[in-house]
Formats: C-alpha cells, sequence, structure tokens
C-alpha cells in the first residue's frame, strides 16, 4: 500500500501482509508481539514526534515515540488515509464514514470533538497553507481553508458548514476521485474516473453576482459593500457575498463615490442617491436626455453629470440643472483634494474647473493621453488613464510613464492606488500592478520604465475590460479590496494578499543530439569531429502557468551574453570549432523567480585532423616556407635584371671606350706630334715657342687623364669602396693643398656591382669639385656600413654653393648636380646637398639596404 522512512533512515513498508522494517539488513515483521494484530495496514504515518499511527482494515493503532508497543485506539473499520496538520494535530479519513481529529497528549491521544462527515474518502492532504482537501467516491473533491479549521476549537459544528465542494456541476472531470497531490509548487493535482484535474491558487476571486450581467458600473459603498449598475438588470448591492436587487432601472452606466463616502447612481430615469442602505431617487434627466456618462460632485456639493455620447456637460444643483457653457460631453470626470473639477475627454483633452476658472489642456500643450477613462489621485498628485496609457499631472503639463521591457501600456479603463500607495492598472490586456517605490522612482526620473508584474487570464481574470464601456472598471472597497469588473463578470483582489509562486523551477537538461546522433548526458559529452548541426534540449518542469516559463540560455565560445530563450526548449547550434564548451540553461516561473544555477553541460568536440595544432603548426611553417621562396625568387629575379642593366651599362661604356680610343686618342697624339715639329722651326729664345711648349704639354697631360678614364670604362672589378675613395681623394686633395679625413663605421659589408659602381661616380665627382672649386682646406669623406642602408658623407670647408641654384637644383648649362641625382635615383638612394655661404657643403648620399649589400648568399667566398 506504500511506504515511509523514518528519522533513523530505517524504511517502513506497509500492505496486506502488514508492517514490516527494512534496517539495511533484512526486514522484521511488526506483527501480534508489538501490539499490532489485525495484519492488514492500511495507512501509515510517522508523525513529527516520532509516535507511529497505522490504519487497517479494522481500526487504528498508535506507539509513541519512547514506547515499543502498539496500542488500539479505535475499532471502526478501514483507515484510508492519516494526516498530521501544521499544528500537530492528527486527522484520520475512515474509508467508508467520517475524518475524525485526534490532538496527542502527554497521557496520549484523545479524539477531538468535531469532525467532517463524509459518505466516502479515497484521500486527504493538507496544503501550504493549512487548508484540508478530501478526495471522495462519488461525490468529488472538498476543501476546508485554514481559517475555518482554526475555528474548530472554538465552534466546532461549523466546520461542516464550511466545506468547499467542486463536482462535475462546477468543472470536475468526474465526482468519483481518489488520488490526491500536492506538488512542490502548492497546486492540488486530483486523479478521477474521468481524468486529471488541477486546483491552483488564484489571486482574484469571482464576485457573486448573477451570471449573464455585463457593462458593469462600480462603486465602493459604505461598510465594505459595492454597488452595481449594469445594462440588463437593476442595481445590485453586494455585502458578505450576498446580493441585493433595488428598483433602480438598467441602463445605469455611472456610478459615482464622492469624497463624503455617499454613492450615487445615473440610470435611465435619473439620479439616485444611496442613503441609510438604500437608492433614493434625487432627480429626472434633462428633457431629451437618457444615458449618464460619468458624474462628480464640487466642494458646494455641485454634482457636475456628464449625458448621452453628445448631450454636453450639465450641472445639478438643489434639483436645478444648468447646462455647462463648456463645450464637449466628458467622458470621465474627477475632484481632486484641491476641490478642482477635472474633465476627461474623448478627442485627447481635459479640462479643470477651479472655481470660475477654467484651463483646458490638448495637444498642443503636450497631451497624448488619447480617450480618457479614468481619475485617481494618490499624495496630491493626479493621475489620468486613457486609450494610450498613463500619466499624472506636472503644473500644466501631463507626464506619461512608461512600462519596462518594451510592454506597451494603452487601451487603459481604470487606474487605482491601494492603501500601500502601489499603482493599479486595468486595461483591456490585463491587470498591471506596479509597486510604490518604482511610482516614486519614475516620478524622480522620467526617463526611468517602470517594473511591473501583469494579471491575465490564467491568474484568474474571467474577461477582458472594455474601452467601449463604463468607466472606471475598478474601484476600492473601504476593506482596501479592489474591485476589477470584465466582461465576464466582477472579480476582486486583495493587494495585501498576493499570491506568488516563491519556488524556482527544476530546470534539467534532458538530450544532445549532434548530427542527427543522441549523446548521452554525463558530467563531459564527447563529439565527433565536425559538428555541423548541434541540438540541446531541456525541460523546465513548473506547472503552475507553465506558458509564462522562461529560460534563458548561454552557450561559451559563442555567447558573450545570456540570450532569451522564452517558451523554447530546444536550442540549435552549427559548426561549433573544436574544444570544450560550457552549455548553461537558467529559467524562472511565472513570477520571475529565476533559478540561478540553473543546469550545465559541457561539450568536448574532437578536432578535425586539420584543426589539430600539429596540423596548423605544419601549415603556418610551409607558409613561412612558400613565401620565404617567393622571397628568393624575387630576389633573384631583380638581381638578374640588376645585373642585365649593368651589364648594358657597360657594353654601352666599352663601346663608347673604343671609340674614344680609336678616335681622339689616336688622332690627338699624331696631331700634337704635327704641331710639336712645327714648334721646333722656331727660335729657341722665342717668346711664341715658349708658350707653345706649355701648351703642349698640358694638352699630353690631358691625354694621359683620357686614357686613365677610358681604362676606368672598362673595369669590372668590385673593389673596397673605402679604400676607391680614399686613394681618389687622397690625390686630389694634396694637389689642391686640403687637408683629408676618412672614417668608416660599422661592419663593412660586400657592395653590389650597381651599389659600388655609382657610389663610386658620386663620390669622385663631388670629391672632384670640393677641390677644384670649394677654395677650402679640409675635406671630411664617412662611410657608415649601417643595419638598413649605407651612409656616406663628403664634407668640405669651403665657400659652398651659391643658394640660387641649390633651390634650382642645377646650374644653367651645367649637369653636375642632376648627374648626381640620377645616379642616385637608380639605386633608389636619397642625395642631401646641404650648403651655406662661407661654411661649406655636406652631401649626404643614403643607399638603402637592399640596393647596397649583396644578399648574404651571394657575398660568400664560394659564390
Amino acid at each position: 500500500m506504500g511506504f515511509l522512512e523514518d528519522s533513523h533512515n530505517a524504511l517502513w513498508v506497509y500492505g496486506s501482509g502488514g508492517l514490516y522494517k527494512w534496517t539495511g539488513q533484512r526486514w522484521s515483521n511488526i506483527g501480534d508481539a508489538a501490539g499490532l494484530k489485525d495484519g492488514w495496514a492500511t495507512s501509515l504515518l510517522i508523525a513529527k514526534d516520532g509516535a507511529f499511527w497505522v490504519g487497517t482494515h479494522k481500526g487504528l493503532y498508535y506507539r509513541g515515540p519512547r514506547d515499543r508497543q502498539f496500542i488500539s485506539l479505535e475499532r471502526q473499520g478501514y483507515v484510508a488515509r492519516i494526516v498530521q496538520a501544521a499544528d500537530g494535530s492528527i486527522w484520520v479519513a475512515h474509508f467508508r464514514g467520517s475524518i475524525d481529529r485526534w490532538i496527542p497528549t502527554i497521557d496520549g491521544p484523545h479524539r477531538s470533538i468535531g469532525g467532517v462527515t463524509t459518505t466516502g474518502v479515497g484521500e486527504i492532504r493538507f496544503d501550504s497553507l493549512g487548508g484540508l482537501w478530501i478526495n471522495g467516491l462519488g461525490d468529488g473533491v472538498r476543501h476546508i481553508t485554514s481559517e475555518s479549521i482554526q475555528k474548530l476549537s472554538s465552534d466546532p459544528p461549523s466546520l461542516n458548514k464550511s466545506v468547499e465542494r467542486f463536482s462535475t456541476a462546477e468543472g470536475l472531470s468526474s465526482d468519483y476521485a481518489w488520488p490526491l497531490l500536492i506538488d512542490r509548487e502548492g497546486s492540488i493535482w486530483v486523479g478521477t474516473g474521468g481524468g486529471i484535474d488541477r486546483f491552483s491558487r488564484s489571486n482574484f476571486t469571482p464576485a457573486r453576482f448573477p451570471s449573464g450581467v455585463h457593462d458593469f458600473s462600480l462603486a465602493a459603498g459604505a461598510d465594505n459593500t459595492i454597488w452595481a449598475g449594469s445594462s440588463s438588470t437593476p442595481v445590485m448591492q453586494l455585502k458578505d457575498d450576498a446580493v441585493a436587487t433595488f428598483d433602480v432601472p438598467p441602463i445605469t452606466f455611472a456610478t459615482y463615490r464622492d469624497q463624503k463616502g455617499t454613492v450615487y447612481l445615473g440610470a435611465e430615469n435619473g439620479i439616485w442617491r444611496v442613503d441609510a442602505g438604500r437608492p433614493t431617487h434625487i432627480a429626472e434627466l434633462p428633457k431629451g436626455l437618457f444615458t449618464v456618462q460619468a458624474m462628480t460632485k464640487d466642494k458646494s456639493d455641485t454634482l457636475w453629470v456628464s449625458l448621452n455620447v453628445d448631450g454636453g456637460l450639465y450641472a445639478l444643483s438643489n434639483a436645478h440643472w444648468d447646462k455647462s457653457p463648456i463645450v464637449g460631453t466628458p467622458s470621465a470626470m474627477f475632484t481632486d483634494s484641491l476641490d478642482r473639477v477635472w474633465l476627461g475627454y474623448q478627442d485627447n483633452r481635459l479640462a479643470m474647473i477651479d472655481g470660475s476658472d477654467v484651463t483646458t489642456l490638448g495637444a498642443e500643450q503636450g497631451l497624448m493621453i488619447g480617450e480618457v477613462k479614468a481619475f485617481a489621485q494618490d499624495a496630491g498628485r493626479l493621475w489620468v488613464a486613457g486609450s494610450r496609457g498613463v500619466g499624472y499631472v506636472d503644473g500644466s503639463r501631463l507626464v506619461m510613464v512608461k512600462l519596462g521591457s518594451n510592454e506597451p501600456l494603452q487601451d487603459v479603463t481604470g487606474v487605482v492606488f491601494s492603501a500601500s500607495h502601489d499603482l493599479w492598472i486595468h486595461t483591456v490586456a490585463g491587470v498591471y500592478w506596479i509597486r510604490s517605490s518604482s511610482v516614486r522612482d519614475a516620478i524622480s526620473d522620467t526617463t526611468l520604465a517602470l517594473p511591473y508584474r501583469k494579471f491575465e487570464t490564467q491568474d484568474g481574470l474571467p474577461g477582458s475590460s472594455s474601452m467601449a464601456g463604463p468607466s472606471p472598471s475598478v474601484v476600492k472597497s473601504t476593506d482596501g479590496r479592489l474591485w476589477f469588473a470584465t466582461s465576464n463578470g466582477v472579480v476582486w483582489l486583495d493587494p495585501d494578499q498576493i499570491i506568488s509562486n516563491p519556488v524556482p523551477p527544476p530546470v534539467h537538461i534532458q538530450s544532445i543530439l549532434a548530427d542527427g546522433k543522441t549523446y548521452p548526458i554525463a558530467t563531459v559529452v564527447d563529439l565527433p569531429p565536425r559538428v555541423k548541426d548541434l541540438r540541446i534540449r531541456f525541460s523546465v518542469p513548473s506547472l503552475v502557468m507553465p506558458s509564462r516559463v522562461s529560460a534563458k540560455i548561454h552557450m561559451g565560445g559563442v555567447n558573450k551574453d545570456w540570450s532569451d530563450a522564452g517558451a523554447l526548449r530546444e536550442v540549435g547550434y552549427s559548426n561549433l570549432s573544436p574544444g570544450r564548451h560550457r552549455f548553461d540553461v537558467i529559467a524562472a516561473n511565472e513570477d520571475g523567480v529565476w533559478n540561478t544555477t540553473g543546469d550545465h553541460v559541457l561539450l568536448e568536440i574532437a578536432p578535425a585532423f586539420y584543426q589539430t595544432v600539429l596540423f596548423k603548426a605544419l601549415m603556418v611553417l610551409l607558409a613561412l616556407v612558400v613565401v620565404w621562396l617567393v622571397v628568393m625568387l624575387r630576389v633573384r629575379q631583380l638581381d638578374y635584371r640588376r645585373r642585365l642593366r649593368f651589364e648594358v651599362q657597360h657594353a654601352e661604356r666599352e663601346r663608347i671606350a673604343r671609340n674614344l680610343h680609336d678616335t681622339l686618342l689616336q688622332d690627338f697624339p699624331a696631331l700634337l706630334l704635327k704641331i710639336q715639329s712645327e714648334v721646333a722651326t722656331l727660335p729657341e729664345d722665342s717668346s711664341e715657342r715658349h708658350v707653345l711648349n706649355e701648351t703642349l704639354g698640358k694638352a699630353r697631360s690631358l691625354i694621359v687623364e683620357s686614357r686613365d678614364h677610358v681604362s676606368s670604362l672598362r673595369s669590372y672589378d668590385v673593389a673596397d669602396l673605402s679604400t676607391t675613395i680614399a686613394s681618389f681623394a687622397r690625390e686630389h686633395a694634396s694637389a689642391a693643398g686640403m687637408k683629408l679625413s676618412v672614417s668608416v663605421t660599422g661592419n663593412q659589408r660586400a657592395l653590389s656591382e650597381e651599389a659600388y659602381e655609382e657610389a663610386s661616380f658620386i663620390l669622385r665627382e663631388v670629391v672632384l669639385n670640393a677641390c677644384r672649386h670649394s677654395g677650402g682646406d679640409r675635406l671630411t669623406i664617412r662611410l657608415d656600413f649601417g643595419p638598413q642602408a649605407l651612409c656616406l658623407w663628403v664634407i668640405d670647408n669651403g665657400r659652398g654653393i651659391d643658394p640660387e641654384i641649390l633651390e634650382a637644383g642645377a646650374k644653367e648649362g651645367h649637369w653636375g648636380l642632376v648627374g648626381l641625382r640620377e645616379r642616385a635615383r637608380l639605386l633608389s638612394a636619397q642625395l642631401d646637398v646641404e650648403s651655406r655661404s662661407g661654411v661649406g657643403t655636406t652631401i649626404k648620399l643614403v643607399i638603402p639596404r637592399r640596393s647596397a649589400f649583396l644578399p648574404s648568399w651571394r657575398s660568400s667566398p664560394g659564390r
């Protein structure tokens, strides 16, 4: 029949074989020796004090916490169930009989006066609030509230009178009910002959107005009463769940309670006032008008009434009607604590009457309320509700408030503040509850969105409010309860007793599918390489309102932040990278209580061969090798091009050298010999002979110099640049009377043929110009073999170069500087000339490494 575990972890099993105990080693039968004689144990309770209560098919047995023997308490037949209440009392249900209450005492348990009379019991259980649920075998489900049970000691007979009954007439699937379960969230589950039924607590309680009534107009009367007009029944009064009907005819769309607590009713046949609990007719409506839209009363006891849809505004004073000159028919009216009358219109307009002054607010003043439906005041601040939302009056403007989570606030039909200053908003979409602290924050900072809790049909609202129906659609009774008029009746709510589900929902990852294959859930789930389609299914078994249960997910390495999964219970990922990924899921119940621990799983995705570190390292190495080969190929191509250009240059120089040798150097000496023979005929002491001999000497020197230049054109050797330049400079500096200084820094490296050739020419030309034209007495040559470039300086302290020539870049008719720069460009080098008059000239040549030096593989001795 069942089993229980005691405080010592021993297992107790009861059934048709009696009562047995399992201690971890063997079974022990608890029977005649322990005083338990009936053999068939039908129920078992181990009480909070450790006492044992055993029901059998014949009666009830008891064993105290420190006793070893059972005693018989009663012999009244089959005991169906034994449960313990929160106060420690023991409730014993008989299969065909009553439910008795037993009180444990020091002298032993005794039966309490008063119980529950039944015809048959399948199961009983206490819920978390202390209420008792009874499953009957043929008469449905019964419920006794904790308040009724608490009155048992003072009024025992009242217990049976307070039983709530649920049968097929109330929607139960069958009147035959046996299994009964109370889950972790407090819901009551009942198994019947027709199915499974669930009972859950609701914040809204239906008012006991007759069914079928619609278009309710509500007003709170004295002593917690509610007055209700409608379009289908006479005016009703609800007090203590009892409804009284009065002779105020239907189509009573306006009910109003003034600041003194007096209730006014606007009916088809005039205005009624509630005096001493009964309506009294005080005035007929103006001729031709028959529908009251709204009412309010000012400090002079004038009743302002809005009539028909387009009838206008009237003032009722001393049973006399006066039509107001204020244009329009208000859809809502209110008198604030300063005795100012506020009028709200359908066309996004407010009017405020303060004595003889009337102030109008509309779209020009920033009003965005739409059709005004209701007013409310709290802490001296006036609030306005309409089709476009809710706002409060701040001076001459209306400040609209907004809800969090981008929830639209519109189609508002009523607004009210509870005794704790919480804001309640009734809309076509449901009821919004906003705490007073949030309201204060929103007033302090108008940019803030209001956090809220929303109530809908699932929370017990039987229907929605109507924008076309009477307003306001919510009122507060004198006991603090809030009453909401809907399309399917009126419900009330106690704002101080809001029911919330405090239990965070459990979260379970159920399955993992990778490319269609299911993998068992483990601490670490190993997945194959190249997973293209990964699907993770999880559950959030919160059963109070499953449609409102929400979840958030996070996949490490994929999501930076948590993602809102909403009602989804399966998520998919494509082409996850290899390695370890952590998937987390958390969830919240319908009231926003989060299970922040949730559930998680570690996924280990194996890498494919091309995703391994070794493969990637090999690919990087291969890429480097390819890059190196490409660079070397390019270097060889550039070297080949340079060599080809150099060979062309040498061929051209050899051609020039041959032409000079075959023409100038062959014919010019013969010409000199002929001149010399003519000079010899002149007298030795003649001045003409002397001058001609000097001229012939200079001509012979030019021929020698020309032969040297022709020889240099045919030279192919790449000598040491510093030695070559030093030798050249020494010869010419000495002839010019200049002191020479040559220095070399850095690690000397082999030069390319092009660099040597062009740099030698440039330096020779610069040195020659310095020796011939500078007029200085010092010449400095520096060579720096740097890691990135070859730098060469030639510095003299002569007269310098004319600034105009430097600015123009050359002297007209001369090509020296132009030639130097052209040769520098052949090496991609930079040539800088600095000169100041009377200070000297500095010429700097910077040849980049790629043009200046031979590659290491070409500079080796064996190349």
